[in-house]
């Protein structure tokens, strides 16, 4: 978004010595010159106030809702209608952490009938009404943002990220304003998300 080089490292959830040196448990963190910062939120304000010159990612205050919205609430109702589908496709030695840290989160380690409860409980009509307040808002306009995306478009589309990795379930229906916004994220920066 604002233009500046950048190296990934993928990491998978048990590869906790990766983010030691930030003092964190979990991802993600960024290394920008000698600055270290962990948690989305932290990042996006250290790069708008380092960088700027650049394109800013956020009107903070709305920002900072989109942020908190999509931790509390979007990605609260997705994590029990796929929770089965991670342990399934995780990397193998990354399912012990899994097993364990989501076991204790949920109560059981059945994550299989945890998920199918879940979902004939109406938990993918639950998690698509958690969207509602996205999708008033892109009846009207391209991203969340306004007609280019910024911060608020790219944390929601974090929340799409990782069921998409790892579970077949579709979770928007293809006529879903959100659905249109999903794909139009997708594809920005060369299809960079997509590829994930």
């Amino acid at each position: 978004h604002k233009g500046l080089s950048w190296r990934d490292e993928p990491c998978g959830f048990s590869e906790k010595q990766n983010v030691a040196f930030a003092q964190s448990q979990t991802y993600p963190v960024i290394h920008d010159a000698t600055k270290v910062v962990k948690d989305s939120w932290a990042i996006v304000q250290h790069l708008d106030a380092a960088y700027p010159d650049k394109p800013l990612l956020t009107n903070r205050s709305y920002a900072h809702f989109i942020n908190s919205w999509a931790d509390t609430v979007v990605n609260v109702a997705i994590f029990p209608i796929v929770v089965g589908d991670l342990v399934e496709r995780v990397r193998p030695q990354d399912k012990a952490y899994i097993l364990e840290s989501r076991g204790k989160r949920l109560g059981t380690t059945d994550f299989a009938a945890f998920q199918a409860k879940a979902r004939e409980n109406k938990g993918v009509a639950n998690f698509r009404a958690a969207l509602e307040p996205a999708r008033r808002v892109l009846k009207d306009q391209k991203f969340l943002s306004g007609d280019a995306p910024a911060y608020p478009d790219y944390i929601l589309l974090g929340s799409f990220l990782w069921p998409r990795t790892l579970s077949p379930l579709e979770l928007l229906d293809k006529d879903d304003v959100v659905y249109a916004w999903r794909e139009r994220m997708l594809d920005q920066f060369d299809g960079f998300a997509r590829k994930a």
